[in-house]
């Protein structure tokens, strides 16, 4: 491994003092000798004395952050450091220096992820401001997330079948060169000159019907030889993808009967009329057992051959994107993120909230005494989970939807009445006790506290609670009883955060307290608008987490380089623990 001191000395050059003083590109001159330690990157290189001297690491992530700071690719960066003086001076290469070819930039990640070294000069940046007391150890953080398109295209089933079956024959060894015991329809699909999409007439359902049925039965033909084969981890992986595909997106055999949604409901009587297929949801098929089309979408559907990660995202009903989600964790005093994590578009804010912060103590040593974050990080469950690890969770409760009726948050719950069993009492002022042990939809135990139907039929508020004569339910299986509530399995959490945002009072002094988080909403900004990490740049979660760790060292040694202006003494303090 080369290093930077190996390498001769670079005289000033003249045309140095055009670039702006206060430019990134300067600061970063300023900096780079003490910014990026060689040392760091040893496990990268071989400890060998044959072959040649490689580019020395700290130029390379050097000219890295360049690159996530100006959003250029590859190709550009190489250019940029051929004719671009604003880099040659950051870099502190020669105006006659051509840099280095864009491939290295390519293997160098490739080995930053091999090695899981990915992460670490953003660490360092962490660390060090750590230990110079710009970040407290137990300092409260900021806490919010943003979507991250996928570099794949997202595709319908009939490509997605399409294009894993290819993969798989590939992953067999089946090429245009070698195409030994492989049929004539499965080699179609490897053939070059075959047409990438089949002519058929798209607008016909039975033509859609006919290619879904023959593609389903390709995909099981190409199993078929996978079973046979000798595997290797790139046939178990491309076989996964394929039957997760299929079972995903098709539906086999005799179509399931169109009874009643609830169990025990009677089917509603109609008129007798011809049966229209639902228009996008399926094909019609010329026989019930044909595959077809399934119904709905499943939650965790493939989108794309070529990045199996990617996942559908949701903002709201209507607002959605392909791709990932990017959780930004950030000290609110030093504006310095000090978590950055690229996770799955539809896995919930609240599910990625404890591995976020649970990563920083390993990392870098930090446990914020209180997350500062928006109503989706604030569930009961994720409240429950931060309380045990010493971390206070500040977050509006999210209000129940349901206008028409009196809603859960109308009652009074006491959770330490009638000995610690509890009790509830309704907007008329009933009180009960009653309850019996039932299952949240995760399967755990929790109370569900029962009104006397003599109370409620006799009650004023009957409509607005159990909504009339026929109950909530448009169509009831049965005839409602008395008013039910069920308690959450972390009831206790629920009731602590709605006690502290019942008055106005409350409210607004909730309010005041998150009103830091706009300095989480400018760093998310900063992130995705100049910088461009709303678009992600490569293929697969971890090298998208790769980015957005990048784009997050640059975006925190910009603010260093600012803070350092600022205050002389702090920045010998920083230069002083990075040189250390």
């Amino acid at each position: 491994m080369r290093r930077r001191s190996d390498l001769p000395p670079i005289d000033s050059q003249p045309w140095s003092g055009l670039i702006p003083a206060d430019s990134f590109y300067a600061r970063l001159a300023q900096w780079s000798d003490v910014l990026v330690d060689d040392e760091d990157y040893a496990p990268l290189y071989k400890d060998s004395a044959r072959g040649r001297p490689s580019i020395p690491p700290s130029l390379v992530v050097l000219a890295m952050l360049l690159q996530y700071h100006d959003d250029c690719s590859d190709a550009e960066a190489e250019q940029r450091m051929s004719f671009d003086l604003r880099w040659k001076h950051a870099l502190g290469i020669g105006l006659e220096e051509e840099g280095f070819d864009a491939t290295v930039l390519c293997r160098f990640r490739r080995r930053l992820l091999e090695c899981g070294l990915e992460r670490s000069l953003f660490e360092r940046l962490v660390n060090a401001a750590r230990k110079i007391g710009l970040i407290a150890k137990d300092a409260a953080q900021l806490l919010d997330s943003s979507d991250v398109l996928g570099a794949a295209g997202a595709r319908d089933t009939y490509t997605l079948i399409r294009g894993g079956i290819r993969k798989l024959l590939r992953s067999l060894g089946y090429s245009p060169a070698s195409r030994v015991g492989l049929s004539d329809r499965l080699w179609w699909y490897i053939d070059p000159e075959a047409p990438e999409k089949p002519k058929i007439d798209w607008a016909e359902a039975e033509a859609r019907a006919a290619h879904l049925k023959d593609i389903v039965r390709d995909a099981r033909e190409a199993l078929s030889l996978a079973e046979g084969a000798t595997t290797t981890p790139a046939t178990n992986e491309a076989s996964a993808l394929l039957e997760k595909i299929v079972s995903d997106d098709v539906e086999e055999g005799p179509p399931p009967p169109q009874g009643p949604k609830r169990k025990g409901r009677p089917p509603k009587k109609k008129e007798e009329e011809p049966e229209r297929p639902m228009s996008g949801q399926r094909d019609a098929s010329p026989e019930e057992d044909d595959p077809r089309l399934r119904r709905g979408v499943a939650k965790d559907r493939v989108l794309s051959v070529v990045d199996p990660r990617m996942r559908v995202g949701h903002k709201s009903k209507r607002q959605a994107w392909a791709g990932y989600k990017v959780h930004i964790a950030e000290e609110p005093e030093s504006e310095l993120i000090t978590q950055v994590e690229v996770r799955p578009a539809n896995e919930y804010d609240a599910d990625a909230a404890p591995d976020l912060v649970g990563g920083q103590r390993k990392s870098v040593g930090l446990r914020p005494r209180e997350l500062l974050c928006d109503g989706a990080y604030g569930s009961a469950d994720v409240r429950a989970r931060f309380r045990e690890m010493g971390v206070e969770v500040v977050a509006k409760m999210r209000p129940l939807t349901d206008s028409k009726h009196f809603r859960k948050d109308e009652f009074e719950i006491d959770l330490w009445a009638n000995g610690g069993e509890g009790s509830v009492s309704c907007p008329a002022g009933v009180t009960t006790t009653d309850y019996r042990m039932a299952r949240d939809g995760w399967y755990r135990p929790v109370k569900l506290f029962r009104f006397p139907r003599e109370a409620c039929d006799g009650c004023e508020l009957r409509e607005r609670c159990l909504g009339g004569p026929a109950g909530r339910s448009e169509r009831p299986v049965r005839q409602p009883p008395g008013r039910q509530v069920q308690l959450h399995y972390h009831e206790e959490e629920i009731q602590k955060a709605r006690k502290a945002q019942r008055t106005p009072e409350q409210r607004k002094a909730l309010r005041e307290k998150l009103r830091p988080r706009a300095k989480v909403e400018r760093k998310i900004a900063e992130l995705v608008r100049p910088h461009g990490l709303r678009q992600g740049r490569y293929f697969g979660e971890q090298k998208t987490d790769l980015q957005a760790v990048f784009t997050a060292t640059m975006v925190n040694a910009k603010r260093l380089f600012t803070l350092s202006v600022k205050d002389a003494d702090l920045a010998d303090s920083l230069r002083d623990t990075l040189a250390a």
